[in-house]
């Protein structure tokens, strides 16, 4: 059996590793001209952590990433609102939260894989036959498999034109991101922490990725597709960040205009059509999220495994497909519903209502944070 995957990225690849690993034949086509070690950090999730401990390159990846101890969310005073002991995770559920900047991380995928990746391969329709599907691509070529997988992101013309969705929703805010180089006091590296601040969305934070690496992240709410020059966008984080207490005046003293990259921060409407004939979606593709949780990757590498698993465990792929759907659906939903409910308590304004956010954040019982936890954390491959 042949798996045609469209999209290189973080789930395509890991697709790519657990078909591999399981005897089948792909071939896996990229948009983008090139793999460029450009880009920022990312925290992958212990959930995510325990998906490539059973693909066997979680020790690869720990030795290219960092290394922390905990997480916290804190106001701009410095104030603990919630906290994640990294440790903990792994004492409970075998795993812990890796800390690693995207270009490392998808510099090790690729090297697990044994067929090379197709680059510049923008796939613009897609068509079956009674036993195949076919991907032709831009430049006038095709490519003919058993199925097809998109992962090609939540702007994914596959679904859009193939399956179908119920659009993309802005969350109001937008995000600068950037990888900066510098050295960190030691609980620096251990710790990290999203710090919010007066609101409208205002949140920032920095962790260290690997080597002299830190990976810096600043929301705030703002009107959709609102036009900043490099110059412009750090002025206004600086202005915004200026009275957060601890390291964050250092970070940000890193920062400069050419290293800030820019995202207004959308999700994908929820939609339960995952999959049509021999074409199935994963990833973003299939349920975008507002990264309010962290789990956008970490959701597309747990597709990626449950989908080999399924194909490799069922005897067509109509029949595998559906346990796939029937398997993440209710997850990604939930994550994705959380997510944008957070991005919205996040952006509510007024000391008034800032105060009550962080009372309420603070004052989660015990017992619900441990479910909290549980459900993302506490997956069942």
């Amino acid at each position: 059996m042949k798996a045609i995957i469209i999209g290189g990225g973080i789930g395509g690849l890991t697709t790519a590793i657990a078909l591999q690993q399981r005897g089948w034949h792909y071939e896996v086509y990229e948009a983008a001209p090139e793999y460029k070690a450009v880009g920022a950090g990312l925290l992958l999730g212990a959930n995510a952590m325990k998906v490539y401990q059973r693909l066997g390159i979680a020790g690869e990846l720990a030795g290219r990433g960092g290394y922390l101890e905990r997480v916290y969310i804190k106001d701009y005073k410095g104030k603990v609102l919630q906290q994640i002991d990294n440790n903990l995770l792994e004492r409970q559920y075998g795993s812990r939260s890796l800390p690693i900047h995207r270009a490392a991380l998808q510099a090790a995928l690729l090297e697990q894989l044994q067929q090379p990746v197709s680059t510049s391969k923008k796939c613009i329709a897609v068509t079956e036959t009674p036993d195949s599907v076919i991907a032709r691509f831009d430049d006038g070529s095709e490519a003919v498999g058993d199925i097809l997988i998109a992962a090609d992101g939540i702007r994914s013309a596959i679904r859009e034109y193939y399956i179908g969705s119920q659009g993309y929703r802005y969350s109001g805010q937008t995000c600068w991101r950037a990888t900066v180089n510098m050295e960190l006091p030691n609980a620096e590296r251990l710790n990290s922490a999203e710090v919010w601040g007066k609101g409208n969305g205002v949140r920032a934070s920095f962790m260290h990725v690997g080597g002299n690496e830190v990976y810096f992240w600043f929301t705030k709410k703002l009107p959709e597709g609102t036009a900043f020059t490099g110059e412009e966008a750090l002025a206004l984080i600086q202005q915004d960040l200026a009275d957060f207490s601890g390291h964050m005046q250092e970070v940000v003293a890193h920062l400069t205009p050419s290293l800030l990259i820019r995202s207004d921060l959308y999700d994908l409407a929820p939609i339960r059509q995952w999959h049509k004939g021999r074409v199935v979606l994963l990833g973003d593709a299939a349920h975008a999220t507002t990264p309010n949780l962290g789990q956008g990757a970490s959701q597309a590498i747990e597709d990626a495994y449950v989908l080999a698993d399924c194909l490799s465990s069922h005897p067509d792929h109509e029949t595998a497909f559906r346990h796939y759907a029937t398997k993440r659906l209710a997850r990604t939903h939930k994550i994705v519903r959380i997510s944008w409910q957070l991005a919205q308590v996040t952006n509510w304004k007024g000391s008034c209502a800032v105060g009550i956010r962080n009372f309420l954040l603070r004052s989660v019982p015990p017992g619900v944070a441990k479910k909290q936890l549980d459900f993302i954390y506490n997956i069942d491959l």
